[in-house]
């Protein structure tokens, strides 16, 4: 095997690793993704039950309503910051889809060339 074809062979092998580590990559900012949206998710479904609950006359009472509204207002904020690390989740995630394209289309390049020598 001539000089020029074990170094492509190499570099084949380190492109095929860049893209091995693009793939973890983008599978770990996925998983955060989906970490932040069921933790909105979640969430949601607390205040539903919340403002369920406080319809409910059973339930009703001046504190209760206090303690619900303060709860409430708590959520919104919680539910805004996460929402602002959904962003940059997806924002993560896109960058790191796009940088495994590209090294997807850089071993390919480099198995193409190293077949060809």
């Amino acid at each position: 095997m001539g000089l020029k074809r074990q170094q492509m062979t190499a570099l084949s092998g380190l492109m095929e690793a860049r893209f091995m580590a693009g793939q973890g990559t983008l599978k770990q900012r996925l998983a955060e993704e989906a970490r932040i949206a069921a933790s909105i998710a979640e969430i949601e479904e607390a205040r539903r039950k919340a403002m369920a609950d406080a319809t409910d006359p059973i339930h009703f009472s001046p504190s209760h309503a206090r303690a619900t509204n303060v709860w409430l207002r708590w959520t919104e904020a919680r539910k805004a910051v996460l929402n602002r690390d959904l962003a940059r989740a997806r924002a993560a995630s896109a960058s790191a889809r796009k940088a495994l394209a590209r090294s997807f289309g850089q071993m390919q390049a480099s198995r193409d060339l190293a077949r060809k020598l």
